[in-house]
C-alpha cells in the first residue's frame, strides 16, 4: 500500500488507452447500457457524430484504474468525482489521461485531484476533480511488531529495567541493555536474553552525558544495522532520603540530571532514527509519588518524576505527528533493590492498603511497557499507575 506521507501536492500519474470495439462491447455487457449510439453502427451514421461515440463512464473507469492502481495507488478509496465530457471519445482512439494530485489533507487522510483526458490529437474530452481517501495499512500483529524493533533500555542491569529488558527480549525484540555501573549483571540480562533465542548487547552509558549517549545509540546502529524505535527511560539513581533541612540544590540536581537530564539525551539521540522510520514508542518510567500525596524526604525524587511527567505529555504532542507515542508508566512501591531500605513492616502496611491487596513486582512494569510498545493501541500522553489500585 502507498504511504499517505509520500504523496506530495504535484504529483501526477498517466494511463494511456487505446479504446477498441471489444472494450466497449465488453462495458455495455456488464453495464447493460446497450444505447445504439453507442452500439449500432447503423443508428450512429444517422446522427451527427457519424459513428458510435464510446460510453462516458468507460473513460470514467479509466480513472478508476488510474486511481487504484498508479496515484495514490494500492489501498486508494475513490470518494467523490465530478467529470465533464468535452468531447466525444470513437472507437480507435487514443486517450491519454493525467491525474494530478492538487490538495492534500493530513486531518482527513485524503487527496483532491485533478483529472483530464486527451486523444490523439491532442483535445481535450473529459476533464474533472475528484477526492480520494487513503486507507490505512494493515496493521501488524503485536508480536510481529515486536519482533522487528531495536530497544534501548536505559538503566536495565537489575530491578525494573532487567525485567522490562527481559520482556522485550523474550518478545523477539533486539535488545541494548544500558548501564552505569556493574557490567557483571548487564552481561548477565544479555546471556539470558541470548539464552532464550533473542539477540541483546550491554553498553555502559551514563544517560546524563549526552555525548556518551550518543556513541551508545550509534553503537546500537552499528551492531543491528538498523534505528532504535523503542526508548524505555528508566534510568534511576538511589532516592537517598533526606529531609528539607539536610538538603542541598546539588541533591535535587542529581535527581534530575539522571531522570530528566537522561531522558531529554535519550531521546534527542534516537528520535531522528524514529521520524526516519516513521514510528517510534518512548516510555518514560515515572512513579505514583508525583500522583499523590508524596512520601516524606523525597523531595528530589518525587520533584524529577514530575518533571519527567510533563516532558513525556510535551514530547507526546510534538512527536506524535512523526508517528511516535510517548507515554509513562508509574510504579507504586515495587519489589526492588531501590526500596531495600523501606522497612518490611511499611511494605506491608502499603500492600495491605491497596485495592488488590498486594504490592507490585518487576515484572507487572515490565508487561505494561511492552504492552504500550507492542500493541497498536493508539495511545499517547498517558501515564499509567502499575500500583494494585493505590492511584486510581
Amino acid at each position: 500500500m502507498i504511504e499517505f506521507e509520500r504523496l506530495e501536492v504535484g504529483q501526477q500519474a498517466v494511463l494511456e488507452k487505446h479504446v477498441r470495439a471489444e472494450d466497449v462491447d465488453r462495458f455495455a455487457a456488464l453495464s447493460g447500457d446497450d444505447n445504439p449510439l453507442h452500439m449500432d453502427d447503423a443508428f450512429a451514421r444517422q446522427t451527427h457524430f457519424g459513428k458510435r461515440v464510446v460510453h462516458g463512464m468507460l473513460l470514467g473507469s479509466y480513472v478508476s484504474t488510474l486511481i487504484g492502481t498508479q496515484l495514490p495507488g494500492p489501498g486508494a478509496l475513490w470518494a467523490q468525482q465530478t467529470l465533464r465530457w468535452v468531447a466525444p471519445v470513437f472507437i480507435d482512439d487514443h486517450v491519454r489521461l493525467t491525474l494530478t494530485i492538487k490538495q492534500k489533507s493530513i486531518a482527513s487522510r485524503s487527496v483532491v485531484v485533478m483529472i483530464q483526458a486527451v486523444n490523439q490529437v491532442g483535445k481535450t474530452v473529459l476533464e474533472g476533480e475528484g477526492t480520494v481517501m487513503i486507507l490505512d495499512a494493515p496493521k501488524r500483529s503485536a508480536a510481529t511488531a515486536l519482533a522487528e524493533r531495536v530497544t534501548l533500555v536505559t538503566g536495565s542491569s537489575r530491578g525494573i529495567g532487567r525485567a522490562i529488558a527481559l520482556e522485550f527480549g523474550a518478545g523477539g525484540a533486539r535488545v541494548i541493555v544500558n548501564y552505569a555501573a556493574r557490567a557483571e549483571c548487564a552481561e548477565d540480562v544479555c546471556q539470558s536474553i541470548c539464552t532464550a533465542g533473542g539477540q541483546a548487547i550491554a553498553v555502559r552509558a551514563p544517560v546524563e552525558d549526552a555525548r556518551r549517549v550518543a556513541d551508545m545509540v550509534r553503537q546500537a546502529r552499528e551492531h543491528f544495522g538498523k534505528p532504535i524505535t523503542v526508548l524505555v527511560n528508566n534510568a534511576c539513581g538511589p532516592i537517598a532520603p533526606k529531609p528539607f533541612s539536610e538538603m542541598s540544590w546539588a541533591d535535587v540536581e542529581r535527581h534530575l540530571q539522571i531522570q530528566v537530564g537522561g531522558a531529554f539525551h535519550c531521546a534527542t539521540a534516537v528520535v531522528p532514527g524514529m521520524a526516519e522510520a516513521k514510528c517510534g514508542h518512548i516510555v518514560n518510567l515515572g512513579s505514583i509519588a508525583s500522583w499523590n500525596v508524596p512520601p516524606p524526604n523525597w523531595m528530589g525524587y518525587t520533584i524529577s518524576k514530575a518533571a519527567l511527567r510533563a516532558m513525556t505529555r510535551s514530547l507526546a504532542v510534538e512527536l506524535g505527528p512523526k508517528g511516535i507515542a510517548v507515554n509513562m508508566v508509574s510504579p507504586g512501591m515495587t519489589e526492588t533493590e531501590l526500596i531495600a531500605e523501606i522497612p518490611e513492616r511499611v511494605r506491608r502496611v502499603q500492600a495491605a492498603q491497596a485495592p488488590l491487596r498486594q504490592l507490585a513486582v518487576p515484572e507487572d512494569i515490565a508487561r505494561t511497557v511492552v504492552f504500550l510498545c507492542a500493541s497498536n493501541a493508539v495511545i499517547t500522553g498517558a501515564d499509567i499507575p502499575v500500583c494494585a489500585g493505590i492511584c486510581m
